[in-house]
């Protein structure tokens, strides 16, 4: 890999979203993943949002930390099933956990 490493990079400012959906998915996740699971899944939001800055993609913070943030909560004693895969779980998870705050 071929790395520059003197160049200057402009890494703009990204903060998670400060909603009160954004608040309780924080506290649902920290509260049942792993510390580690919790701030891998914290890292994807940063980098989503890095990606998405540098390309000029219009998205929505509060709606790609919920996606993030949700994405391995499959893996999870709590919201694993024994019939489907760790990504259906989570989406599973994603969906009755909004539902329960709607």
């Amino acid at each position: 890999m071929n790395l520059n490493l003197t160049s200057n990079v402009d890494i703009p400012k990204l903060s998670i979203p400060d909603s009160k959906l954004a608040r309780e998915i924080t506290e649902l996740v920290r509260d049942t993943e792993s510390p580690l699971l919790f701030h891998h899944s914290s890292r994807v939001y940063y980098w989503g949002a890095l990606a998405g800055k540098r390309r000029g993609s219009r998205f929505s913070p509060e709606l790609l930390y919920a996606g993030a943030m949700f994405h391995d909560m499959g893996l999870t004693h709590q919201h694993s099933s024994e019939d489907e895969r760790f990504e259906v779980d989570g989406a599973n998870a994603a969906r009755d956990s909004c539902e329960a705050t709607a």
